[in-house]
């Protein structure tokens, strides 16, 4: 498991046993396969699964994980930033190649690729394939490489005004279905709940922070589970779907256990 998807857990169990006043037991652990992540006990001796999963494109949930576990940093004796062209990342191969561009940079003290000398990158294949996947630049800031997402522009207009319809749109992503399915089969339990975590990119632009309001319908494509929850990092308050309709929650105060 990444950092990441490891995180996710960890707010998701926190902020459920809030809202529901139970306790949450990790249960994807000790050689048990396909199971759901937490057990939950909830008020009168009644159980409930959760299941928590990531919503990702494929192309970067292999690479975000990687980068979780660095801290979103890779080392370097300056300060650069190295921001991606799109959603897809061969995270071993550009992690090599920025090192290498960096320390060429920092030789020849320029701030950028595209001022190295001709004769460097000529002898350095992998920088002109560096510089197509993304931009690396100098910063003034402390040493490393920070990796950033790409920018994404967009009218608030192009997407759906409905959340809940995003969610409907989320179940065409190649890992959702399994996940739901999941939720829905977890045996024995009297409640079954699924927390979404999104990431920026499968977020338009008009739900990227939380002043929006809350949906007034189920999404489709969720029959026989209980609570539907969804929290971003860039959120403030986190979304529930519960019996019968949707609400934006508080976050436990800090002195919540």
């Amino acid at each position: 498991m990444s950092e990441l998807a490891d995180r996710a857990e960890d707010i998701a169990a926190h902020l459920v046993s809030h809202a529901l006043g139970a306790d949450a037991r990790k249960f994807d652990a000790d050689g048990r396969q396909s199971a759901v992540d937490f057990m939950l006990e909830l008020p009168n001796n009644r159980q409930g699964a959760l299941e928590v999963t990531l919503v990702t494109q494929p192309e970067s949930s292999a690479w975000q994980g990687l980068a979780a576990r660095e801290g979103w940093r890779w080392p370097a004796p300056s300060g650069w930033e190295f921001r991606l062209n799109g959603d897809d990342m061969p995270y071993r191969r550009a992690r090599r190649a920025v090192m290498r561009a960096v320390q060429l940079c920092d030789h020849g003290e320029v701030d950028a690729l595209d001022r190295l000398p001709p004769e460097v990158l000529f002898t350095n294949p992998d920088l002109e394939w560096l510089s197509y996947i993304g931009d690396l630049r100098r910063t003034p800031f402390k040493p490393g490489v920070v990796l950033l997402p790409a920018v994404r522009a967009e009218f608030v207009d192009a997407s759906t005004s409905d959340f809940a319809t995003l969610v409907e749109q989320w179940l065409q992503l190649p890992h959702m279905p399994r996940h739901v399915e999941k939720t829905r089969s977890a045996p024995a339990v009297d409640e079954r709940h699924l927390f979404l975590v999104p990431v920026d990119e499968v977020l338009p632009a008009r739900f990227f922070t939380n002043d929006f309001p809350a949906p007034t319908r189920k999404p489709r494509g969720f029959t026989g589970i209980d609570g539907i929850w969804v929290w971003s990092n860039y959120w403030h308050q986190y979304l529930a779907w519960l019996a019968g309709g949707w609400r934006w929650l508080d976050f436990p105060p800090k002195d919540h256990p």
